[in-house]
């Protein structure tokens, strides 16, 4: 392996060729022989990091990438985004967000790992600073010579495409117009364009929706429909325009004619919504959002509130409470403002003070100018400990609502266990804790319910047992620091 200009034309013509298995069997120790030439060559460890990624070896890609960047430390910005993008096409996007920053920490105006870090942002339901990180890629771009403009021109029809919609879910409607409008503008005449045409009606369309403009939503929806007749998303927003109208046949028949469409598993959570809150069809309801839960496991959080509201609805308050605590361990990376409401809600009415009180600190966390809750927090913060003995028993689950049964609540509440930091790994942002009679355990700072601060050898906590479906293994789920 001397001849390094014959092994990177080799792995280049197989990587040409989608061989990754070929380029790791017979390149992939190149770690193991660090005095060798290759592990000196750039361009050759970024290839076979590359095939390492499609092959989903974490620990390697980052091995190889983070070679490159010693190698090169003027570059490091890039290899260090190359890994991210690898993060968030696994849709580990903490991961991802990690990696991003680390890269815009020594080159801070790299527009497309602003972009990418924008998006990770967006899809952990964190809008505030998605728009901070948009706009920043934005005016990066507004004040570029015109050669960098022309190059990044397709990343920052993205970028305003994102912003709109980020704009959008934060209320800005003026600004989202405007990123809309921009993005449009700055889109027409490309072939093929950054962002297909249904995309950008269905886009305008919600924002319609958001303002009360009903009929131009529903001009919207249609039109993007005409193009992409098959979408599920684009029937059931047409069930929302007709609902928010008063038209509930209308909206009944949409969601489920987007539910029956090939790709229409996520319309059942509308569905299951709109018959528990609209039509008062509760046995409907279950069965819709049971049929969700089943066939979207990445609309769980949104489900068990759903099911959560159902449960209260009939007086189980407790029941409610363990399927927004199973929604909120769900959505631990970028937080879930409607369920940490109900959760905040629902521990204050069985006396639970304490836990009511945590609720709404994470969830002033998360809207930090809302003082309401601040208010409700400092009272809560007089109450000495439980605010009753022990909560009423829920009563028996109605027979027409069986088939809550086949949603159960895992590690509920309840069944919390003690147990001490064993070892963690900040810089890679997981852990293990030991327990019981010596057991250990593994757990992620995204299940630390106030985050990695204070996390170190020997913390005490206490947590539920939860399962890692990717690894098929136990972890720690919901872990708090002991007081």
């Amino acid at each position: 392996m001397t001849n390094l200009a014959s092994i990177l034309a080799d792995v280049r013509s197989l990587a040409n060729r989608g061989a990754h298995h070929a380029i790791v069997q017979r390149y992939g120790a190149l770690d193991d022989t660090p005095e060798e030439e290759t592990w000196n060559s750039t361009e050759l460890l970024f290839e076979i990091g590359r095939a390492f990624g499609m092959l989903g070896n974490e620990e390697k890609v980052e091995r190889y990438l983070l070679r490159c960047a010693e190698l090169a430390p003027r570059r490091a910005a890039v290899f260090h985004c190359a890994i991210g993008w690898y993060f968030q096409r696994k849709k580990k996007w903490t991961k991802a967000l990690r990696w991003y920053d680390r890269a815009l920490a020594s080159f801070p105006t790299y527009h497309l790992c602003l972009f990418r870090r924008g998006y990770c942002l967006e899809k952990l339901h964190r809008p505030r600073e998605t728009v901070d990180a948009l706009s920043r890629a934005r005016e990066i771009w507004e004040k570029a010579p015109i050669e960098q403009r022309q190059r990044g021109r397709g990343v920052q029809v993205q970028v305003l495409f994102h912003l709109s919609r980020a704009l959008r879910d934060l209320g800005e409607f003026d600004g989202a117009a405007d990123a809309l409008d921009s993005c449009c503008e700055l889109d027409r005449g490309s072939d093929p364009p950054a962002i297909r045409p249904e995309h950008v009606l269905a886009n305008r369309g919600e924002l319609d929706l958001r303002r009360g403009d009903l009929a131009a939503a529903a001009a919207a929806f249609r039109a993007a429909r005409d193009l992409d007749p098959a979408s599920s998303y684009l029937c059931e927003r047409l069930g929302r325009v007709h609902e928010l109208a008063g038209d509930m046949g209308a909206a009944e028949t949409a969601y489920r004619e987007a539910a029956a469409l090939p790709r229409g598993a996520f319309a059942y959570l509308a569905l299951g919504r709109f018959q528990a809150r609209v039509t008062g069809d509760l046995p409907g309801a279950v069965a819709a959002l049971v049929e969700a839960l089943r066939r979207v496991p990445a609309a769980e959080p949104l489900v068990r509130v759903e099911l959560a509201r159902i449960e209260l609805a009939v007086g189980r308050r407790t029941a409610a409470l363990r399927q927004v605590e199973r929604a909120l361990a769900c959505r631990r990376e970028g937080g879930f403002a409607e369920g940490l409401r109900l959760a905040s809600d629902l521990c204050e009415q069985l006396g639970r003070g304490t836990d009511a009180r945590r609720y709404l600190e994470q969830l002033g966390r998360l809207t930090p100018g809302d003082p309401e809750i601040a208010e409700r927090a400092a009272a809560l913060a007089g109450v000495p400990g439980p605010m009753q003995d022990s909560p009423p028993s829920d009563p028996v689950l109605p027979p027409e609502l069986a088939a809550l049964g086949d949603a159960p609540v895992e590690a509920p509440r309840d069944q919390r266990l003690a147990g001490t930091v064993d070892r963690f790994f900040p810089e890679k942002g997981f852990g293990f804790l030991r327990y019981g009679s010596g057991e250990s355990i593994f757990f992620h700072v995204t299940q630390c319910e106030d985050g990695a601060d204070g996390i170190e050898m020997g913390t005490r906590v206490t947590f539920v047992l939860g399962h890692n479906a990717k690894k098929g293994k136990p972890q720690a789920e919901g872990v708090r620091r002991a007081e």
